[in-house]
């Protein structure tokens, strides 16, 4: 495979636009595209910036592409990693998503992250209503401080203290939390259904 069709074939598995594409990685989407049409080879550098928009690992690349020499996987694995609380949702709930909070002392299990950002926390995926992208038992990386948009992943609570992962749509006034898993309904927003955004889902860390 090259690389232009492994990194298109990405961006579509995300249901992300060149433009959004762009916004994530910090690379132009007319660079983006150049790089998906093979018209140009891309930096290393710019390598790890879509690989990371598109929450794809640098293992998956090489073993498809075999684009990327040793040196360069021996730079990568070596980043610097950050300490993140891995909170149950009951934790995350009663804490209000405050990292930094005397609620750390509470915390058991915590992970490595190249993100460096003292006010998220990590949670698990409980369950299977977010498939194929996210799976139970997977680590995922949540900000509380950053306003989601359409197509965002978010973590929200109901009216009832029950947490629950999924997709943000936003079609005009009608707000919608999206399952990946066609087997779940979606939830639209009403007046008798109330719901609170807790955070956006950042990124997703893969565990060995």
């Amino acid at each position: 495979m090259t690389i232009g069709r492994y990194f298109k074939a990405k961006r579509k598995e995300q249901r992300l636009s060149l433009r959004n594409a762009s916004k994530l990685s910090g690379i132009s989407h007319v660079h983006v595209r150049d790089i998906e049409n093979d018209r140009i080879k891309p930096a290393f550098e710019k390598v790890i910036k879509l690989l990371k928009a598109y929450n794809a690992d640098i293992q998956d690349f090489l073993s498809k592409t075999g684009s990327i020499s040793p040196r360069d996987i021996e730079t990568v694995e070596s980043e610097k990693l950050y300490k993140i609380p891995v909170f149950s949702s009951v934790v995350a709930e009663k804490s209000g998503t405050a990292y930094g909070s005397s609620k750390q002392d509470k915390v058991s299990e915590w992970i490595g992250s190249g993100i460096e950002d003292h006010r998220v926390f990590a949670l698990r995926v409980r369950d299977d209503s977010m498939v194929p992208e996210f799976h139970e038992g997977e680590i995922i990386i949540v900000n509380p401080h950053i306003k989601p948009e359409h197509n965002d992943y978010v973590i929200v609570k109901n009216d009832q203290g029950e947490i629950a992962f999924k997709q943000l749509k936003k079609y005009g006034k009608t707000t919608v939390f999206h399952p990946l898993n066609p087997k779940y309904p979606d939830i639209q927003l009403s007046a008798r259904q109330k719901y609170t955004i807790i955070g956006k889902v950042v990124k997703k860390e893969k565990i060995y």
